[in-house]
């Protein structure tokens, strides 16, 4: 019979999983899990309510007991069921893995796609804006990763 006096190990972290179509990038327990929303960011502690939203491009951050990771995450859904935090998420790049050459280079290669109609235009911003994030997230890598 467990002991309901004293909080097991971990009690106050979530379960975190990190997914998307080629890999599992995490599976394992975490204190807060801040997720890059659609028109923002989200963070999640335990005991948040169940929620399910949209993800945008930008910083996948979560403080694990070895420390905080940062990603950089692209697209996808966010569910939280029960201190379960489950990320669908079309890509996610460690920071630390980020070229900040190949990011520069992306984004010169964005600010050149065609803009003739609207659907090019909100097409080519969504291109900028990612690619801008990922330059910004791949200049400070080795910082980030440090925390």
């Amino acid at each position: 019979m467990a002991d309901h006096a004293t909080p097991a190990a971990g009690a106050s972290a979530l379960t975190v999983r990190i997914v998307t179509p080629d890999a599992m990038v995490f599976d394992g327990r975490a204190e807060v899990v801040v997720v890059p929303s659609h028109d923002g960011e989200t963070a999640f502690l335990k005991g948040h309510a169940a929620f399910v939203g949209l993800l945008g491009s930008g910083e996948l951050r979560f403080e694990t007991p070895a420390g905080t990771q940062h990603h950089y995450l692209q697209g996808g859904v966010v569910q939280v069921v029960d201190d379960v935090v489950t990320v669908l998420a079309e890509s996610v790049i460690a920071v630390a893995l980020l070229d900040p050459a190949k990011a520069q280079a992306e984004l010169a290669a964005a600010q050149r796609l065609p803009v003739a109609t609207n659907d090019q235009l909100e097409a080519r911003d969504r291109v900028l804006f990612a690619a801008r994030v990922k330059l910004r997230l791949a200049s400070r890598g080795g910082a980030a990763a440090a925390h």
